[in-house]
């Protein structure tokens, strides 16, 4: 019995079932790698920068943008701007995701009033100088362009992430994984395929019908056997056909070497950002611990850095000497239990640390405003020697 020595004959089965079933085993890859249906349509370099950028866009969104007047804190126009509704077309929380996405993008974002209103720019072109105010110009928002003079840097709210973009830098770090999670999808889907050799022996060759049985083979019975979940093979008198491999025990290790590949490109992104790898990747062990690196190295130094800004461009330098400025209280991102922080309420209250509105506030309750509510006090345990306790501060 011989065996065809036309290889292209032989792989063309293979080949029409590799078009049948390639949409099909990526979607299955896909699935096992926990990536969303939008996932699969982008790179994973992408996928890990997006999920690190929404990360901290959501969690600078949730502070709360203090806003204090000689030194007091108010709640006025501009806290209501910049934590409520900052202009007619987007509230605070969009307004603030759409600052973040854009500046960790680009690594630059320009904040500009029209009226009492403040929008993100899409785009903008700027002019630097040594020693005198950077200007900026051609400011556009969607359809909307500010074309008709300069703006200097004290007339905007320009911000600027780091001295070079760190999109940039993980992109081309993501670039070699983008490589190897190619490879290791084309070895998953060979290796998830069978393989078998078709052998025809000479009698068969010399039938007159054999290029018809050939053809229908090869287009029609392969086609349904390979795609079929359950299926029959009519085999003619000198056909015979040898199954060589099958992948199926090699999928498993497959999987978790795309894994693997597919963890360390989200760590690079959430190292890259200064974000804990564990929170990026949704890890539960030692959460608290985690976002309290998160605030310390990622966020705090973000919100500190807006807040410079803004208070730079809406209040002049008598006004901020005076105690006029906006800070962003990031406290507001952790979980609050009330009954697992009594304790801590408590001892806050009696060393005067905190009235009681204070509390409330921080607990996300409304403050009571009353005159007992709002009185600072100290217990004995800590009023001074020969002091008066429970001494009102005006």
């Amino acid at each position: 019995m011989d065996i065809l020595g036309a290889n292209m004959k032989i792989r063309n089965p293979f080949k029409q079932r590799a078009k049948i079933e390639d949409s099909a085993t990526k979607q299955e890859l896909f699935e096992a790698l926990g990536l969303s249906e939008s996932a699969c349509r982008i790179a994973l370099g992408e996928f890990a920068i997006n999920c690190a950028i929404s990360l901290i866009a959501g969690l600078v969104a949730k502070c709360e943008f203090r806003t204090y007047w000689n030194g007091k804190k108010v709640k006025g126009d501009e806290y209501y701007l910049w934590n409520i509704r900052p202009n007619p077309s987007q509230n605070s929380t969009q307004f603030i995701q759409e600052l973040i996405q854009k500046l960790c993008w680009n690594n630059e974002a320009l904040i500009f009033s029209v009226g009492n209103n403040i929008y993100v720019a899409d785009s903008f072109s700027k002019t630097e100088y040594a020693v005198k105010e950077t200007e900026f110009t051609n400011i556009v928002r969607k359809n909307y362009a500010l074309t008709r003079r300069k703006y200097r840097a004290s007339e905007v709210i320009y911000l600027k992430l780091n001295n070079v973009s760190v999109t940039k830098l993980v992109k081309s770090l993501q670039n070699s994984y983008n490589e190897l999670i190619s490879e290791a999808c084309d070895r998953y889907i060979k290796l998830g395929g069978e393989k078998v050799i078709l052998q025809i022996s000479a009698l068969a060759r010399g039938d007159p019908e054999f290029e018809k049985n050939l053809s229908k083979y090869m287009n029609e019975y392969f086609k349904t056997y390979f795609s079929s979940k359950n299926a029959v093979l009519p085999l003619l008198e000198g056909y015979k056909v040898d199954r060589m491999t099958s992948g199926e025990s090699k999928k498993t290790d497959e999987i978790s070497g795309i894994a693997a590949i597919k963890k360390e490109s989200m760590d690079a992104a959430a190292q890259a950002f200064k974000i804990p790898p564990a929170i990026l990747r949704g890890d539960i062990a030692d959460v608290d611990n985690l976002v309290d690196n998160l605030l310390t190295f990622s966020i705090d130094p973000l919100c500190c850095q807006i807040e410079e800004a803004i208070t730079g461009a809406r209040y002049d330098k008598e006004e901020y000497l005076r105690g006029c400025y906006v800070s962003i209280d990031t406290t507001a991102i952790k979980h609050l239990d009330i009954f697992s922080m009594a304790a801590n309420i408590d001892k806050l209250i009696a060393c005067g640390f905190y009235n009681v509105d204070d509390c409330l506030e921080k607990a996300g309750e409304a403050p009571r405003n009353t005159a007992f509510s709002s009185q600072y006090v100290r217990t004995k345990n800590y009023e001074a020697e020969g002091g008066e306790n429970n001494a009102n501060e005006s």
